[in-house]
């Protein structure tokens, strides 16, 4: 649990804090700070994890709001990804290949240099889930997944 906080939370939080002045002297600078779909709708099995990516999220729109207008602060939102730490997690076959999420958030990038967030397609469920009121189905079909 100590380890997953640290490393995403934490960690970013850091490092933006260390680089903070730095970023706010310069033209163009910006923070990415990567989230995930469980910090919308969290996996039962890694609760930690979702409530560190939440809490990251919540932080990313706050140093967004303080940072306005001299630092762009850009949250990505991807959705289950195919890496090292979601093998053999995947019975629905929703992870998305590594190098397609890769494309897709580029391309994202591509389309807006400076977005607010770059939501995968694979994480828009999850995203907004509560707002559009399938929050309890979405958490069911994301645990029945694991």
């Amino acid at each position: 649990m100590e380890e997953t906080i640290t490393t995403n939370l934490l960690g970013p939080i850091r490092l933006t804090n260390a680089l903070i002045d730095h970023l706010v002297g310069r033209q163009n600078a910006a923070i990415v700070n990567v989230t995930s779909g469980l910090a919308f709708v969290p996996l039962v099995a890694a609760p930690t994890y979702g409530a560190s990516k939440a809490a990251i999220h919540s932080y990313t729109v706050c140093l967004r709001e303080a940072l306005k207008h001299r630092v762009e602060v850009i949250e990505v939102v991807p959705g289950p990804v195919a890496t090292e730490i979601n093998r053999g997690r995947d019975n629905l076959g929703g992870n998305q290949p590594l190098e397609e999420f890769i494309d897709e958030v580029l391309t994202q990038f591509e389309k807006q240099p400076t977005p607010t967030e770059i939501l995968v397609s694979r994480s828009a469920g999850a995203r907004f889930a509560e707002r559009d009121g399938h929050f309890e189905h979405v958490l069911q079909l994301i645990n029945t997944r694991h």
